[in-house]
């Protein structure tokens, strides 16, 4: 938008009024009437000056609105041209072939897979607490479980694997056994004697002269001090019946974790 001229024209006709032309003056009243006149046409322009900032104004508040708008419709747009291309590439890759059909038998099998893992769910959390080797097979067990799940391992195999696992268990629980060793108490000192171990499920230890006695059951982490002295006494007689010190007989082993 160009803008007029301010005070042009009338500056143009003051200098004309003015200045003599052809010789001929102006009277006074013709003077003081082209200065009236002047002054009409000069608030005129004043007003269509003021009328076209206005309006100058305006264009540019407008302008200013429909650039934003044309910039958010062309974020929307483009976010529609890469929504579209993402269908697009999705579309034209090839789709995976659909499952065969699962036939009797591998239902069976699938079943029987289901069920044996649910199995080996059960026993693990009984014999993981074993303290020989208890959370490794745990740990082994579910893996196991898992796989059965996922149908990556065969349900054969994995239940002869289950079967082995449980037996050797069954047979180191029937088995008690003694040997020297060392044990360090509360006060930080080491003590020499005889430590017993009934399968996996119970291990006593037991000072060389019979005056202190340790134990740790299923499900401990750690052995922990007799403070009973006839528990005590009754432990170091097993110790020396198994050491082949003492006199046959009936021995007490705390195998429920009564000793307290």
């Amino acid at each position: 938008m160009v803008r007029r001229p301010f005070y042009s024209q009338a500056y143009c006709a003051l200098l004309a009024i003015l200045l003599p032309s052809g010789g001929i003056a102006q009277t006074a009243d013709d003077a003081a009437r082209e200065v009236q006149r002047l002054r009409v046409q000069v608030e005129q322009e004043r007003k269509a000056i003021s009328q076209d900032s206005a309006r100058q104004a305006e264009w540019r508040s407008q302008s200013k609105a429909r650039v934003a708008s044309m910039r958010t419709e062309a974020q929307r747009l483009a976010k529609e041209r890469d929504s579209s291309r993402q269908t697009l590439d999705r579309s034209s890759k090839p789709k995976p072939p659909a499952p065969p059909p699962m036939t009797p038998a591998a239902a069976r099998k699938k079943a029987f897979g289901e069920a044996l893992a649910r199995e080996i769910e059960k026993t693990s959390n009984l014999l993981g607490q074993e303290m020989d080797g208890g959370a490794e097979l745990k740990e082994q067990w579910l893996r196991l479980a898992s796989g059965l799940r996922r149908g990556s391992e065969d349900p054969s195999e994995a239940l002869a694997r289950f079967l082995d696992d449980v037996s050797e268990r069954i047979d180191m629980g029937s088995r008690i056994s003694s040997h020297p060793g060392s044990f360090t108490d509360a006060s930080g000192r080491t003590l020499r004697g005889t430590f017993l171990e009934v399968g996996a499920a119970l291990q006593v230890f037991v000072e060389r002269e019979g005056a202190k006695a340790a134990v740790r059951v299923r499900g401990e982490s750690a052995l922990r001090e007799v403070g009973n002295p006839n528990e005590v006494a009754k432990l170091a007689d097993a110790a020396k019946i198994f050491a082949g010190t003492g006199e046959l007989g009936w021995v007490y082993l705390p195998v429920a974790g009564a000793v307290k």
